[in-house]
């Protein structure tokens, strides 16, 4: 009831989540719930709950940083316009405008001695005052806003006032009132700078601190900075400071103030009972005694097998300070020990943690019984609307499918009846995701249940495999499209299940299908949706990184003027692209050059049998399954290696036709070594007679070369300089048209033995091949005796004679001595 507008219905039936800005400030809403059991609807009851919706503090503002330097010739401007009401009340704003001299605490004069007059009035929401009205000094301006009867703020702003005309710098406000010095946490500040003049260089500092590391490499030169928060301190309140210096040499500053938030601290997490069974034992998560000033608080649970390791979600983060948890099996190396956390935020979402250990002992099951109490539990579950529940038990049924035994998680012989309950448990995740909120913590516990689905590829069927990977494309998707991102725990099991689902049948050459290429085409799009989860809500400047078994990610985001001259490396590997100095423009981008673009560079591991040692059979390869049937195939020599350039949305950019002199340079790492003893290629033979035939033992096997005495001096005879044929390496490119590896566009630049510098004009997926370079070879010979002698000798020497008198006179005078 009320006038509550949102959203009644909700994935998971047991919750309703209501979205920001659904509920009003000062009305109340009463909200009923109606529970009955699905197998006897008329057992039923309600339960309602009244929400007081009270209103929350105006936050006042003034645009362009916390001090800033204007001149005596510059009329100066304040702006209170981006104070905010986060409740957005159609209440009437009110201002009122104050200065104070800082040099002596007194109110502002102007240069005529009166009282300082701020026009065109100390109500209106901006504050003028021309220029010539205020002396060299420093000043204090305040605004005090009202909004409806109770509800006001204070903010004010430094202004030093110097000669002349300086470049006027500001920056914007900042969108958080505190920041979290954690990973991947990151606070972006825009500036600007304008001058009578052209601007010709910028700087981001620190004022009286100074930070390794504080800002993103590169942008401390831009007028948009971004400052990695991770690297500040926790509970201190940080200024940075931004400079212009315009083409006549005058510089103008502002600085702004970043507030970085304490964690929750002082708590503790107890795990009950401390020991109990598989699918028989609750455990309890009992999290305690946390104190944080930026309440409320929330708790989230995790666990993993052993004492470290991938964490994975029991639930969503909540309210409530204790959970009820069932958990799987430990392993008998670690005397079946899980370790617990409790994750706890506060109203920041800046977080702290704690950890408890727990015992959970196997219980003897055959695959069939496993089966049985998997469904019968999930069932219940379900039924239920508990999806948490569900990930809980499917979590235990697939490591205990796992054995207890880390050596016994990735089998090489198959299972008919494990391979069935894989398939039903894919069927149970799926369906538990129909009735699951999309958050982060259940996405990160639903990439964590299919990569223990998957984790014994030779378990599954082509199917299984291929609808795996559907279900991860599908989750990511949703992920982006909810703008929910993906935690670093989430991106992890990702690559995982990828890395299984790569040495599945999906990708069998001895089973390829029609489907093949469509899975191939899937895994790029799951890459794909992938990047745009770890980038949302990304600043310029900002990599995120994927290292698993079989691929390495990298993506990054830049504006496009800056991808020019850019480099990325990537994880695990050597490989690294890097793009031209006029790439935004060469690749004719259909984007304006502040506009951010994203790149992925991904390797797809080709010797896949490197991997793991139970499953090595040598010849397969991922470039040759997922690509399907080439002629190339035995010639690949490295992982494939995929190199894209898109908007934010996902829009793949077709970039080529690039200038050969101009290309993107992208170095891979060879599979196998590069053979770069080219001395062993060079052979020194002697041809004696016309028509002699010379056999040459070169390291690709025997070479043969027919003499010509017409080639020699004149007794015919010569020196042979012969090169044999080595194999040389071949950069290569997927064609979808032609359904093959070329290498049109791409050309070798540089190699050694490990690393090869491909130049490309273009952007696609990219591989290593061998080739086999043509054999050579140079001729020389001794000149016969000539049958004249050799010139004779000058009459004269070669010189010039001497000259008959000395070339100056000696001067009439002595030259003066020291001084």
């Amino acid at each position: 009831t009320g006038k509550y507008t949102g959203s009644l219905s909700t994935s998971n039936p047991r919750v309703l989540r209501i979205a920001p800005e659904q509920l009003l400030a000062t009305e109340s809403y009463e909200f009923q719930c109606f529970v009955a059991l699905t197998s006897n609807p008329d057992n039923n009851n309600t339960a309602s709950v009244v929400v007081d919706v009270a209103q929350q503090p105006i936050t006042a503002q003034i645009g362009g940083g916390k001090e800033r330097a204007s001149g005596t010739d510059q009329a100066l401007v304040l702006d209170a316009s981006v104070s905010v009401d986060p409740d957005d009340m159609s209440d009437k704003w009110s201002y009122e405008w104050s200065c104070v001299d800082k040099t002596d605490g007194t109110t502002c004069t102007d240069t005529t001695g009166g009282d300082l007059e701020i026009q065109p009035n100390n109500t209106n929401v901006v504050a003028r005052v021309p220029a010539g009205m205020l002396y060299e000094g420093t000043y204090e301006f305040s605004v005090f806003v009202k909004k409806g009867a109770d509800r006001n703020d204070t903010a004010s702003t430094t202004v030093v006032i110097t000669a002349g005309a300086p470049p006027v710098v500001s920056i914007g406000t900042l969108s958080e009132d505190k920041y979290n010095p954690i990973a991947d946490s990151y606070v972006q500040l825009v500036g600007s700078a304008t001058s009578s003049g052209p601007i010709v260089s910028t700087e981001w500092t620190q004022v009286a601190t100074s930070t390794t590391g504080a800002f993103v490499l590169g942008s401390d030169a831009r007028l948009t900075g971004v400052v990695q928060v991770a690297a500040l301190t926790a509970g201190v309140t940080y200024t940075f400071k931004l400079t212009a210096t315009d083409v006549f040499g005058e510089s103008g500053y502002s600085t702004v103030e970043v507030v970085v938030n304490e964690a929750p601290s002082s708590g503790s997490l107890a795990i009950v009972p401390s020991n109990g069974y598989v699918f028989d034992t609750d455990f309890t998560f009992l999290s305690s005694n946390w104190v944080d000033e930026d309440l409320p608080l929330s708790y989230k649970f995790v666990y993993t097998v052993g004492y470290e390791g991938s964490w994975t979600p029991v639930a969503d983060a909540q309210a409530s300070a204790s959970y009820d948890a069932l958990l799987p099996q430990g392993l008998v190396e670690d005397n079946y020990t899980l370790t617990g956390m409790t994750v706890v935020y506060d109203y920041y979402d800046s977080y702290s943690s704690a950890t408890d250990t727990t015992r959970v002992l196997p219980v003897k099951y055959s695959t069939a019984q496993l089966a049985n109490i998997s469904a019968a539990l999930t069932t219940e579950a379900l039924e239920l609307g508990d999806p948490e529940a569900s990930m809980q038990i499917m979590g235990a049924t697939h490591k205990s499918l796992s054995g207890g035994s880390s050596d016994e998680r990735r089998k090489l012989m198959s299972s008919s009846e494990e391979a069935a309950l894989r398939t039903t448990l894919l069927a149970t995740l799926k369906e538990t995701y129909t009735v699951s909120d999309v958050t982060e913590a259940n996405v990160d516990s639903m990439m964590s249940t299919l990569d223990g689905i998957v984790n014994a590829p030779n378990d599954l069927t082509t199917a299984t495999a291929i609808d795996s990977l559907l279900f991860a494309k599908k989750l990511l998707r949703v992920s982006v499209d909810s703008e929910i991102g993906i935690s670093t725990t989430g991106t992890g099991y990702v690559g995982t299940a990828l890395s299984y689902l790569l040495l599945s049948s999906m990708f069998n050459a001895s089973d390829v299908t029609s489907a093949t290429p469509v899975s191939a085409a899937n895994v790029t799009d799951t890459l794909r949706f992938l990047s745009m989860a770890q980038l949302y809500g990304a600043y310029a400047g900002i990599e995120y990184t994927v290292s698993s078994a079989m691929i390495h990610s990298a993506s990054a985001r830049e504006e496009a003027q800056y991808l020019g001259g850019d480099s990325r490396g990537m994880p695990g590997s050597n490989v690294k692209v890097s793009f031209p100095s006029n790439f935004s423009n060469a690749a004719k981008l259909p984007v304006s050059g502040n506009t951010y673009v994203d790149m992925r560079v991904v390797t797809l591991d080709t010797d896949v049998y490197t991997a793991y040692a139970s499953y090595r059979n040598s010849g397969n390869t991922v470039a040759s399954n997922m690509y399907g049937s080439s002629t190339y195939n035995t010639d690949l020599n490295s992982a494939v290696t995929q190199v894209e350039v898109m908007d934010e949305d996902g829009n793949v950019f077709d970039v080529g036709g690039l200038d050969p002199a101009e290309p993107i340079y992208v170095t891979m790492q060879a599979t196998e070594p590069i053979d770069t003893n080219f001395s062993g290629w060079k052979m020194e033979k002697i041809c004696y007679t016309d028509g002699q035939v010379l056999e040459i033992d070169c390291p690709l096997g025997k070479q043969t070369y027919t003499c010509d005495s017409s080639l020699g001096g004149v007794d015919g005879t010569y020196f042979l300089d012969f090169t044999c044929p080595g194999v040389v390496p071949t950069c290569m490119w997927w064609s979808e048209d032609e359904g093959e590896w070329a290498n049109e566009g791409c050309s070798v630049v540089n190699y050694t033995s490990t690393n090869v510098t491909c130049g490309c004009t273009h952007l696609t997926d990219f591989v290593l091949g061998k080739n086999v370079s043509t054999a050579s070879f140079d001729i020389s010979f001794t000149s016969a005796p000539t049958s004249l002698p050799t010139p004779v000798p000058t009459s004269l020497p070669t010189t010039s004679l001497p000259t008959p008198a000395p070339t100056s006179q000696p001067s009439s005078t002595p030259t003066p001595g020291p001084s």
